[in-house]
Order: structure tokens, then C-alpha cells, then sequence
């Protein structure tokens, strides 16, 4: 069988925190010989005032679907949207596919804290717990079981399971090894495994804080033996990182055993999305 084009999924523009334009992306994946090419803005998050408010989601949307018609083709173009789990729920229609994503969490303060915006953020976050990185973790990951028990008919790809490790290289902030770590993930993972498509994610390791994609290899059993779809995404943010490993990533998640499928299939599979399970 001859070998898939690349494609990503999960990207974005200037019309949120991206570096380029719609049609700079798009000319970027087209350069790289892409078969497909998905656009997945932040919504709007009121808890912190982040992503797209309803002009520039509108302005994005018509960006997109200009460029769907330009690359009509060439290369599919996808309108989807990284849905923050503190966001106003959107009309699924209105979008090809939609990643819900934890990047919020919510402190013993009564504080919402970003989860990926820094260092020193999430050392004050790990602070308000009591200096116990655990609860951190184990709250992040309470908060992605709950956006998805909530939001199983709108969410159609899980965004970086793992986010809450971003900052947490050697162990700054926690001890992934720790059994009560690993147990907090696990049974997230293991409850939604049978549910969602899943990325395999390497922005992390794109901006230099990981040497590893969302989330980590060994959670990746658990969708082994659940047939889970996953997608390789770069989480690009500009065009230079739309193909950023994301062929060693595939050849890798392949060789694991794990059902890689594209954006395209998730797509084409919208509202069926069970079919796409191996086993």
C-alpha cells in the first residue's frame, strides 16, 4: 500500500496565537507535499479572555472556507476548532471536526490557571496546592475526565492528553513514575480510550520543552489494546512546524502497533466515529 501524504490537524493562526495567516499555512503545507490540512483556532475561553471572540471566529471561519475553495484541488482543507473545556459549547455543524482540550484548570484558591502558558505560572499553580505537584496533576486530569464525560457528543479528537507535563522536564514539578501519577492518568484514559480519536502530539517537543510527544509512549498501551484511532499533529502555531516529526512520530506510533488514521479520515468518519476503532 502506498504511503499516505502528510497532514496535521491540529494548527493555528494569527487569528488566535499563531504566527502566520490561513493562507500562509496553507501555501507552508501545500510546499511540503500535504494531503490535508486542518485548521483548529482556540475558542473563546472566558475564564481567562483567551481565543477568538465571536468577530474574529466569524472572520476566521470565512478565512477557511475560502481557502477550501482555492485549494479545492490540491489539498483538503478542514475547518475545525481546539474547544477549551471552559468554553461556551458551539454548534458542532458549524465545524469538519473539533479537538476539546484542557488547558484551564482551576486552583484550591478558587484560581483558573493555564496549564501551558509557563514555568513560573505553573509553579504558582503547584504553590496553591500546598507545594504538592501530585494534586496538580491529579486535578488536570480530573478536569480532562470531566470535559469529556460532558462533552462525548461534541468532542471529536482529544488535544494533548498530557499538557499538565509540559514544564514538568526531570521531574520539576512531579514525579511522572509515581504510582499515584500513573493511576490518575491511566484510569482517565482507560475510561474514554473506546470513545475518542486521540493526537499524538509534538508541540511539546517542537518548542524545546519535551523530548517526548502528549502524551507519554507508555500510555500509549492502553490504546494499543483499545484499538484507539490516534492522529500525529504538530500543534504548529507557525508554517516552519506544520511537518515538525511528524513522519518519525507515524512510523513510530506504527511500529507500536497503534491505529493511525489522518484528519481526513476523522472527517470523513464524523458522527460515526466508532468506526475508525481497530478492534
Amino acid at each position: 500500500m502506498a504511503a499516505r501524504r502528510l497532514s496535521n490537524g491540529h494548527t493555528h493562526t494569527s487569528f488566535c496565537d499563531g504566527q502566520n495567516t490561513p493562507a500562509e499555512m496553507a501555501a507552508g503545507a501545500y510546499a511540503l507535499g500535504f494531503g490535508a490540512l486542518g485548521f483548529s483556532g482556540h475558542s473563546f475561553c472566558p475564564a481567562d479572555g483567551f481565543g477568538m471572540q465571536d468577530e474574529t471566529l466569524a472572520a476566521y471561519r470565512a478565512e477557511v472556507k475560502k481557502l477550501q475553495a482555492e485549494y479545492a484541488d490540491k489539498m483538503l482543507i478542514y475547518l475545525g476548532l481546539e474547544l477549551d473545556s471552559l468554553s461556551t459549547p458551539v454548534n458542532a455543524a458549524d465545524y469538519d471536526y473539533i479537538i476539546g482540550s484542557v488547558h484551564n484548570i482551576s486552583t484550591p484558591a478558587a484560581r483558573i490557571c493555564c496549564t501551558d502558558l509557563s514555568p513560573e505560572e505553573t509553579a504558582r499553580a503547584v504553590a496553591e496546592f500546598g507545594g504538592d505537584g501530585l494534586a496538580y496533576a491529579a486535578a488536570y486530569f480530573a478536569a480532562v475526565d470531566e470535559m469529556l464525560n460532558i462533552r462525548e457528543d461534541l468532542v471529536d479528537i482529544v488535544g494533548h492528553f498530557d499538557l499538565v507535563c509540559k514544564f514538568n522536564a526531570d521531574g520539576r514539578f512531579f514525579d511522572e513514575q509515581n504510582a499515584a501519577y500513573k493511576k490518575a492518568a491511566a484510569q482517565v484514559l482507560q475510561r474514554h480510550a473506546r470513545k475518542f480519536v486521540f493526537e499524538i502530539n509534538t508541540g511539546g517537543m517542537s518548542r524545546g520543552y519535551l523530548d517526548r510527544p502528549y502524551p507519554d509512549y507508555w500510555l500509549w498501551e492502553i490504546w494499543r489494546d483499545a484499538g484507539t484511532p490516534v492522529v500525529i499533529s504538530s500543534d504548529a502555531h507557525l508554517a516552519a512546524a506544520l511537518d515538525f516529526q511528524l513522519s518519525r512520530m507515524t512510523e513510530k506510533a506504527r511500529n507500536f502497533g497503534l491505529n493511525v488514521i489522518d484528519i481526513a479520515d476523522v472527517c470523513a468518519a464524523r458522527g460515526n466515529i466508532r468506526q475508525l476503532f481497530s478492534r
